[in-house]
């Protein structure tokens, strides 16, 4: 456990992803914090957007070494690991050699970038991810949420897109689902799927071209009990 400024603890919890046949493919790791002024848990993004430089290199370097103990499971198992990051941690990423050379030797790790990153729906993108998407396999997160259009996907290469829950929930059953699917797919091949619930909804998504599902259908665990994640088999009976 990490503890912050202002008495804010943290712990590491992992989402796991599956792939539409039901094995491990991947974990987001994301940061739960417990503290403040009421003492409860805190809105992660919320709370994160509120940290200076100075706590940010804090949380940023404990997330990745306390992934990179976890290296011989990755490993073993082949399974992926993505790590969210905004602008001001991409910086860090590219001026931070201690930063850099951990995500290097672990290349498991993937980094997740919001479509809410500065300028990533523009023609010309954002400088700071063009240089980072050079480096790093980066993942896009919450297409589909408010900025979305093509030049997203054109302005950076992704080795994988996240569909926004939302998104699903509303378009997922709709004649144009495929339509749409197919156009991402031009220029990322492996689609996530997020929101999954329901078994129905994970089967709807079987033989579709869809690469890996995530949702609260797939129980999350520490990251210190990585090893106990369920095949997700057993959530589909």
């Amino acid at each position: 456990m990490l503890n912050l400024n202002f008495q804010v603890s943290c712990e590491f919890r992992c989402e796991p992803i599956y792939s539409t046949e039901g094995k491990l493919y991947a974990v987001e790791v994301l940061t739960m914090f417990t503290g403040g002024f009421s003492g409860g848990k805190l809105e992660p993004q919320n709370f994160i957007s509120l940290l200076d430089t100075k706590s940010k290199h804090t949380l940023l370097s404990s997330q990745l070494q306390a992934i990179s103990r976890k290296a011989l499971f990755f490993r073993t198992n082949n399974i992926f690991c993505s790590l969210n990051i905004d602008q001001a941690m991409a910086l860090m990423i590219l001026e931070d050699s201690e930063i850099s050379d951990i995500i290097k030797e672990n290349e498991y790790i993937r980094l997740e970038i919001s479509e809410r990153f500065p300028r990533i729906d523009k023609v010309n993108g954002n400088i700071i991810l063009n240089e980072l998407s050079r480096i790093y396999k980066l993942w896009l997160d919450d297409y589909g949420v408010d900025f979305s259009n093509i030049n997203t996907l054109k302005n950076s290469q992704f080795e994988s897109v996240k569909i926004d829950k939302k998104f699903f929930w509303e378009n997922g059953t709709s004649v144009m689902w495929p339509a749409t699917m197919s156009e991402i797919q031009k220029y990322c091949s492996k689609i996530i799927v997020e929101g999954i619930e329901t078994a129905s909804q994970f089967r709807s998504l079987t033989n579709t071209g869809i690469y890996g599902v995530q949702g609260f259908l797939f129980p999350a665990v520490l990251l210190t009990k990585i090893e106990n994640l369920l095949p997700a088999g057993e959530n589909l009976n």
